[in-house]
Order: C-alpha cells, then structure tokens, then sequence
C-alpha cells in the first residue's frame, strides 16, 4: 500500500468506516471487497536505510524514526500484543513485493533524488516500472512527501509487506525533512527549526502501515491526509487512530476484521486488476496499495485561508 503527502490528493484508496461510530477513524478497504488489509501476525519487523538522509544533522533522521515508532509502540502497549521491531539495516533496500521469493524486508527509506534527474532516457527501468529501485530515486511526483507501498492478499486482506519511501529528494521536487522539536521555521529555514517535520511524517505512515486510511474530514487526526511545514500534531497518535488500532489488533486474541470476514466460508473470484492477476485458488491475487499525507500550503506565506486540502 502505497501513502502520500502532495498538493493534489494522493492515490485514491477504497475506505472503511469504523463499526464504533464514536470514533474518528477509518481502516483500509481490500478495493471492491467489503473487508479491510490486516496482519495476520503481531509484529510489524522494519528495517531501515543505513544511509540516511544527508541533510539532516547527524544521526537525527534514525531518532526521529524511533520516536514515531515509539508513538505506536506506546499505543499497542495499553490494549494489544503487536509489537514494532527494529531488525538489521539494509543497504539499497527494495520497495515492494516480490512474489518470486525475494528478501521483502519491511524498509523505511530516503529517496535523495529525484527519478527525473536519476534515469538516463531510455532506460529499460522505465518499461519494467523498477527505476526506483534500480536507481535508489523518488518517482511519486514533488508534491508527495512521504508514501507507504502494503502489498496484501486480494483473497484474504492480510498484509504481506508494507515500505515507507520518503521524499528526501532535492532542487524543488522534495522536502529537507528537519528533526527540531520548535520552534517553526520562518522565512529563512535551517535545521534548528521545524519545516517539514520527519516524525510527523513518518507517525501518520505507520498509520497505513498498520491498516489504517485517511480522515480527511478531521482535522488533527493523525491520519489526516494533509500536513504544512511546521506541522508537529500528528507526532502525538489522536484517540481515535489510537482506538482503530486497538480495535483491529486486539490483545490475546486474533486480528479483528471489518465488513465481511472472508474466512467465514466466503469465497472471492480473484479478478485481474492493475498488475495483479490470479484466481481464487492458492493465496490469491497479491495488490500493492497507495496512499498518504498531502502537503497543505503554509497559509502564513504562500496561500490565502481556502488553500486546498489534499
């Protein structure tokens, strides 16, 4: 599943309203099937990118990542048994699913350039749709900050990998992530104040991560779809991400489903559908999903009140 930040709104994802209506929240929808993405298991195992980011001072990148794990840790420990794990770096890690039995760690990564400016014309990456990974670049389009590739089982809604790739790109096309506490940076930016705040970001993808979908209708969500420089609320998990979590992985027993429970003697002719295709045999048809955080104009500089929400 893939989650974006952008001025225009990111890949549209089917969405899930919760059962508890008293809670603002969403789970992600299997598209056209009336249940949600879920592990099956209780851990979510990452590993990051030892390179980092270069423009962000020091080792800062990698805390600010624990800190935004930390937040969702901090959460599963007052009602579930989901644990989050840091496993071993990976060097040139790969996004996506490979169903030829590839490694298909869980990665987090920076993508410190831009496709456009990595990819010689011609190259046969473009055919294969493999540039990203081949060239280690951010092909989501400048306005995305950060994006969360899930690939599931079509059959059975549970997830199977889940990468984060965040927009580290430079002249223009990315964001100079910033890892300061305050205060919000002005007109002149420097690492010592917040513009495009890395543990925001990365708090509302582990949000995808876990199966959970946009809000865009409540603003200070965790899981709302926009974000704006200097921006540090989704930092703290609201109360109803916090209660869609609890409520997908409750503690001792099994990851709960939404909608229809496809175990339940329901069976799915597996359809073809984008890349994927298959049947209803077997696993079933494996889908990457896409969606994320929107960038939201910083009202104060450069658009008026009405700016658009992603």
């Amino acid at each position: 599943m893939t989650r974006r930040l952008a001025w225009a709104p990111l890949a549209v994802l089917a969405l899930a309203s919760s059962g508890a209506e008293a809670q603002d929240y969403r789970r992600t929808l299997v598209p056209g099937r009336p249940f949600c993405v879920v592990w099956p298991g209780r851990e979510f195992l990452y590993r990051l990118d030892p390179a980092g980011s270069v423009r962000t001072p020091g080792d800062s990148e990698f805390a600010a990542i624990d800190a935004a794990v930390a937040s969702w840790r901090a959460v599963s420990n007052t009602c579930s048994d989901y644990v989050f794990t840091r496993g071993p770096d990976v060097p040139n890690p790969q996004v996506g699913y490979d169903k030829d039995g590839g490694s298909n760690d869980n990665v987090i990564t920076f993508r410190e350039q831009d496709c456009n400016d990595a990819v010689p014309p011609g190259d046969p990456c473009l055919e294969a749709d493999t540039c990203a990974n081949v060239y280690g670049c951010w092909e989501h389009g400048n306005a995305t900050i950060g994006l969360t590739t899930t690939t599931f089982s079509f059959r059975t809604g549970y997830i199977l990998d889940a990468d984060i790739e965040l927009n580290a790109s430079r002249a223009g096309r990315g964001y100079e992530f910033t890892t300061a506490d305050s205060p919000p940076c002005d007109s002149v930016r420097t690492t010592a104040c917040v513009g495009m705040d890395l543990q925001n970001t990365v708090t509302h993808e582990l949000g995808h991560v876990v199966g959970l979908d946009h809000v865009p209708e409540v603003p200070g969500s965790t899981m709302e779809p926009t974000a704006h420089p200097g921006e540090t609320s989704k930092r703290i998990i609201d109360v109803g991400s916090a209660a869609g979590f609890c409520d997908a992985y409750p503690r001792g027993l099994p990851p709960v489903q939404c909608g229809e429970n496809p175990q339940l003697g329901r069976s799915f002719q597996a359809v073809t559908k984008g890349v994927a295709s298959g049947c209803g045999a077997g696993p079933g048809v494996l889908l990457p999903l896409a969606s994320g955080l929107t960038v939201m104009a910083w009202r104060r500089r450069r658009q008026g009140p009405g700016s658009p929400r992603g």
